[in-house]
């Protein structure tokens, strides 16, 4: 599950890239996935988690790194959401659980004996009272941010924004089961049943994430796809003539267009350029290239 989390995390972070340079909106979701891969790759979802944490002084720091960045994942998740949801900035509730990374390396740097490296570091030092609240402040800032964007969502609850609702609550459910854990591993005499129900953290998390992930790149996909058949093959076929005839002044000109434009208005530019160089230079293209660009005019007026 944690390697189909981070193919989707990579598609989505490939995917976006065009529309990060282009949109300013679209940075916060980017980053969130980046965090994620991150906080996945500590994880040793790729390389080892032994090799990573052995350059880091083999104590486990790479646990805390991963809290960081999976909370980090969430957060500019959130910030997305609220974005397209619009919903205005609460700064209490928007920056709180940033609040709870200086108490998570404090505690963090409290657990006695963090060597060696181990997968169930928390599990085997959960009688250390440095270690419930490290994991604890993490699972509960997690929960929070969680619920926080499942609210936001509550009036968009259908297609691929009910796909993110219900990862997110099962989710939701991960951290909750984590959280009874400490507070009944640490605080009462059941430990057997405190185990039980941490076990499920995993089983949940991991699925629910998975879960939006895929909702998110079906939402992106669906509104990008339909742009992409539009569009795509015109935009590079005219960039392409650009570099070509040498249109342009600077031949990093047309990529940089690609790249820093809407395909429409991308399309809309390299017409513009072409039509120039042909005044410029008072010269017509041959009759095949001018019946397309003739077609891609048609084409861009229909849509306006």
């Amino acid at each position: 599950m944690k390697l189909l989390l981070f193919a989707l995390l990579s598609a989505l972070c490939l995917l976006r890239i065009p529309s990060v340079v282009k949109v300013a909106e679209s940075r916060a979701s980017w980053l969130a996935s980046m965090f994620g891969l991150t906080a996945l790759y500590v994880l040793g979802t790729v390389t080892p988690l032994e090799v990573i944490d052995s350059y880091l002084g083999g104590i486990n720091v790479t646990n805390l790194l991963q809290a960081i960045f999976a909370l980090l994942a969430i957060f500019f998740f959130n910030d997305s959401v609220r974005r397209l949801a619009n919903v205005p900035i609460v700064r209490w509730t928007y920056y709180a659980p940033l609040l709870s990374i200086p108490i998570m390396v404090v505690s963090f740097a409290l657990i006695k004996d963090k060597a060696p490296t181990s997968a169930d570091f928390i599990d085997t030092r959960m009688d250390q009272l440095a270690t419930s609240t490290y994991s604890g402040t993490y699972m509960l800032a997690l929960l929070f941010t969680v619920l926080r964007i499942i609210y936001m969502l509550r009036h968009k609850a259908r297609g691929p924004y009910a796909t993110f609702s219900a990862g997110l609550l099962v989710v939701a459910a991960a951290c909750s089961c984590h959280i009874m854990y400490v507070v009944l591993f640490h605080f009462s005499p059941w430990d057997a049943f405190a185990q039980a129900i941490g076990s499920w953290f995993d089983r949940l998390f991991y699925v629910g994430l998975s879960v939006t992930a895929a909702g998110w790149l079906i939402l992106f996909l669906s509104k990008q796809l339909p742009k992409l058949r539009l569009w795509m093959i015109d935009a590079l076929w005219l960039t392409a003539l650009r570099v070509r005839v040498n249109a342009d002044q600077s031949r990093v000109s047309p990529a940089w267009d690609l790249f820093n434009e809407t395909l429409e208005n991308g399309v809309y530019k390299s017409l513009i350029v072409l039509h120039n160089y042909q005044r410029g230079n008072t010269t017509m293209f041959p009759e095949s290239v001018e019946g397309r660009i003739s077609k891609i005019e048609a084409k861009l007026d229909a849509q306006t």
